[in-house]
């Protein structure tokens, strides 16, 4: 196959890292047909090429067959599934789209797909959502489901994921309950000092609070704002009630946590090596290493953490609601690249996984009774087969959050019955950024981005880990920054923004 030859090919690039509203609308097979039923075009079946990224099945070819038994019929459509590696993804589907490898669908996120935007790379959608885009727009209505645009441009469609998140701190429950620690005591993230005193003393080998120089630092997990996709040049502080973007280096909420945190660095509540760690926190709890990581709560977390450490965490956001910010519908997304030999079959298709449970499970789970069962057919549960585990099961892709539509699959051993609900419970209580929908344009800057980003490196790692002085290493930061030109792309953004505000 196609797949086999590209795998071949694309294994000798060098390697490229890259580091989710409201009712689903769909709760069958039935009312999962796209907009134009086409399945009495004629022909053969046009094959929908859908780039993916993770860890390549062993029985994808099975797994296509039997989603194939239902597109072939329904849209006289095939799906050929291409899952690149996380640590080569980029690049790998830069050479897709620069080529003429077969592609039509692919995940990506807003910040790329505008770039891919502007080299000829993709399709706009949005005729073909108005044409085809039935399932996403009973999913997100006629507003959202355009929302990643520029100029009127739709570069991607959203997944039905968590919209927003809350900032918490997770503590190991039974450390929690071992020293009678009182969570009512904790409103905010300096409250987290006196606690970790307290566990320190009775655990002095264990870090307290997990930190890295990269990914899950401390200061990024609590960082409350909106990013603009990228919080390095340009943010909004408070961004329900405002839409001034600031350097966000400059402001007194970085350079206050960044101090607390380095005082904790100090007093040994954070690992020394945090300022070069790259390991997993999750690697780290699992040792028995680790009392509590900052992070972002949603309803999926708790059992999420639990099923990956093996313990419970007490779990005490800092704010009330979730804010969905300008990320929000960007940061998970399905582009269409121009190399597609038939668009209008390629939305007919992404629409229908939108809206059918069926498909969903066999891109996410595999096949039931072969790589699942169902443990709980009420509540839509399933787990592993009798014999079979992660380390022998032919299929389980396991990334619903990058797949169209999660809200409508099953859920695994061990989840909250109720998750998709709470979920969708969650999203609903959100507030709203003043710049939802907004993406930065940075085609005119990508010389003073890529500088920008170059200095960025050189300070982050330790500021937002707490191992760096801030004292020393703030200053330094802004000023170079602000020689690299990092003004001028605020002031770009800000004017960006002023603009996307007044045509919305």
């Amino acid at each position: 196959m196609r797949k086999k030859v590209l795998a071949g090919v694309l294994a000798t690039v060098m390697t490229f890292s890259m580091a989710a509203c409201g009712d689903t609308g769909v709760a069958s097979n039935s009312s999962a047909k796209s907009g134009d039923d086409s399945s009495e075009n004629g022909g053969d079946p046009y094959t929908v090429t859908l780039v993916l990224q993770g860890s390549t099945q062993p029985d994808e070819e099975r797994i296509e067959k039997k989603i194939n038994e239902i597109l072939e019929p329904e849209l006289n459509a095939n799906l050929d599934i291409v899952v690149l590696p996380w640590a080569s993804a980029t690049q790998q589907l830069q050479l897709m789209l620069s080529g003429d490898e077969k592609i039509d669908l692919f995940y990506t996120n807003a910040a790329n797909a505008i770039q891919y935007m502007h080299s000829g790379q993709i399709i706009d959608m949005s005729e073909l959502i108005d044409q085809y885009g039935t399932n996403m727009k009973s999913i997100y209505g006629e507003d959202i489901v355009k929302t990643n645009n520029v100029d009127g441009f739709v570069y991607g469609l959203p997944n039905q994921i968590e919209r927003g998140s809350i900032p918490a701190v997770f503590m190991r429950k039974d450390l929690v309950e071992k020293y009678n620690i009182n969570t009512d005591d904790i409103k905010e993230p300096k409250d987290m000092e006196k606690v970790f005193e307290i566990v320190q003393n009775g655990e002095p080998d264990m870090t307290m609070l997990y930190s890295t120089s990269e990914g899950d630092t401390p200061l990024g997990r609590l960082f409350r704002g909106d990013g603009l996709g990228d919080a390095s040049f340009g943010v909004i502080m408070d961004q329900t009630n405002s839409t001034k973007v600031e350097n966000y280096f400059a402001t007194d909420w970085f350079k206050d946590t960044a101090t607390m945190l380095h005082d904790w660095y100090k007093k040994g509540y954070i690992s020394q090596d945090a300022g070069t760690n790259t390991e997993n926190w999750r690697t780290v709890c699992k040792a028995g290493n680790l009392f509590s990581i900052f992070f972002s709560y949603h309803p999926g977390t708790p059992v999420e953490f639990e099923s990956s450490t093996g313990y419970e965490f007490e779990i005490v956001p800092f704010y009330d609601e979730p804010i969905v910010n300008s990320s929000s519908y960007g940061g998970v997304i399905f582009s269409l690249a121009q190399n597609s030999e038939n668009p209008e079959k390629a939305m007919q298709v992404l629409d229908y996984i939108y809206g059918s449970p069926e498909v969903m499970n066999l891109l996410n789970w595999g096949e039931e009774g072969i790589d699942y069962v169902v443990e709980d057919e009420e509540n839509e549960i399933i787990n592993y087969p009798d014999g079979i585990t992660a380390d022998n099961v032919g299929y389980s892709l396991n990334l619903g959050w990058e797949l169209p539509n999660q809200f409508i699959a099953y859920k695994w051993s061990g989840s909250d019955p109720q998750l998709w609900d709470k979920m969708q419970d969650f999203n609903a209580s959100a507030k709203n950024s003043k710049a939802v929908g907004f993406a930065f344009d940075n085609s005119e800057y990508t010389n003073q981005i890529a500088a920008l980003t170059n200095i960025v490196k050189q300070y982050n790692g330790a500021l937002c880990s707490g191992s760096g002085d801030p004292e020393e290493l703030i200053p330094q930061l802004l000023k170079e920054l602000e020689d690299a030109g990092i003004n001028d792309v605020i002031a770009a953004r800000q004017k960006q923004l002023d603009e996307f505000l007044a045509n919305k």
